[in-house]
């Protein structure tokens, strides 16, 4: 019980095919669980679709999974209204089964969505860069430098990428269809962060576990 009660948490936030600077109200929600297992998410899944408000919301959610416990969930939402809508529907769920979720929200400084397998690839992977002090114009540099490399966006395999505003600076959630693809993507992304002096730290990397994406 107490996992489904973490999972149900995780579930209260939750994520074009072109470079976008999200100029809207665009929003990014993270939420984690450190004992949650596959088979909670599966749970709760089946809890909100039986109420009907499931894709409520969120135009693209992921859920990563880390062994042998621990879950890593995003959910972009096209406006902070959108949020706040599934927020509210969600909130009996919740009540009724004792849980406080605790939910962080962020606003989308950039974002893509690549081609969305219909089908789970098998060896997919979430990549978090939750390291500290990145500014947005130092973003906007690393993109300029991947143009310049000849880098295409979306890259090969990758599903979606946010960039998202913190008081920390800007950080990163990738979704890809393979370590390898991301691992591609690094050879010419690592060369260009040391030359720009840019510490990004060590990804936190998750076996993805589920995608959704509607047409919200």
């Amino acid at each position: 019980m107490k996992t489904f009660q973490s999972l149900l948490a995780l579930l209260a936030l939750a994520f074009s095919a072109q470079f976008i600077h999200a100029q809207s109200n665009s929003v990014i929600s993270i939420s984690t669980s450190a004992t949650a297992v596959a088979a909670d998410y599966d749970k709760a899944v089946s809890a909100f679709q039986a109420k009907g408000i499931w894709e409520l919301g969120w135009s693209f959610h992921a859920m990563g999974a880390a062994q042998p416990a621990g879950l890593f969930g995003i959910g972009i939402f096209p406006t902070r209204e959108a949020f706040d809508k599934r927020s509210e529907a969600t909130r009996p769920v919740f009540e009724q089964a004792g849980v406080k979720p605790n939910v962080r929200v962020y606003e989308i400084y950039s974002s893509f969505m690549g081609t969305v397998p219909a089908e789970k690839p098998a060896a997919g992977i979430v990549v978090h860069f939750d390291a500290k002090g990145m500014s947005a114009a130092q973003y906007d540099q690393i993109i300029a430098e991947l143009n310049k490399s000849g880098a295409t966006f979306p890259p090969p395999g990758q599903i979606s990428h946010v960039a998202y505003k913190t008081d920390d600076g800007v950080k990163v959630v990738d979704v890809w269809e393979s370590a390898e693809n991301f691992g591609a993507f690094g050879e010419k992304l690592m060369p260009i962060l040391q030359s720009l002096g840019i510490d990004a730290g060590q990804p936190v990397i998750y076996g993805l576990y589920n995608y959704l994406k509607t047409n919200n």
